[in-house]
């Protein structure tokens, strides 16, 4: 299926999935010293909400990586390294939905394939803790652990992702259409 190039309208969804990606982090951030899961686990559902809602609303291939792109540049402030690593995961997701998804026009496949994100993202960082940053700090735990840890994120992420496309489906789809 040829797709269309992203328009200023995809961009100016994309960019406010990112503001509120950014603000929801610092909300979210509260809770992670709270409970006792891993950071990964309690952003997934929010952050796969995002995504999925973003793709059901610009429904082309590379929304994904400007997403990662743009939440990295957003999260510079933190590490350089937090920035690769949320922008390689973005790219990776986007080509691991765009290659498997081909078509954005299911809610379901988009709502199954959007924790994909997350999933990268935790990929991403094993990576550039393991083999860039060298610090007793951001050790993780072995290959099983990331294995674990991107699997259990895959189904938190999924919660969000299909509450998204209940939420698309009952209320949103005829807002956003217009």
């Amino acid at each position: 299926m040829k797709y269309k190039m992203l328009n200023v309208r995809d961009l100016a969804t994309i960019a406010m999935c990112i503001a509120i990606a950014t603000v929801l982090g610092k909300v979210v951030g509260i809770f992670h010293k709270v409970l006792p899961f891993s950071r990964s686990v309690i952003n997934a559902p929010f952050f796969s909400f995002i995504v999925a809602m973003m793709l059901y609303k610009v429904r082309k291939p590379g929304a994904v990586s400007l997403f990662g792109l743009g939440y990295g540049l957003m999260m510079a402030r933190m590490s350089i390294f937090a920035t690769i690593s949320i922008a390689i995961g973005g790219i990776v997701a986007d080509i691991i939905i765009s290659l498997i998804l081909r078509d954005f026009s299911s809610n379901t496949k988009i709502a199954i394939f959007a924790p994909i994100y997350s999933g990268c993202g935790v990929i991403s960082t094993f990576i550039m803790t393991t083999f860039f940053i060298k610090s007793s700090l951001y050790t993780f735990g072995g290959t099983v652990a990331m294995a674990i840890g991107a699997v259990s994120v895959y189904a938190a992420g999924a919660i969000g992702a299909f509450f998204a496309m209940k939420l698309y489906q009952t209320r949103l789809s005829k807002c956003l259409t217009n």
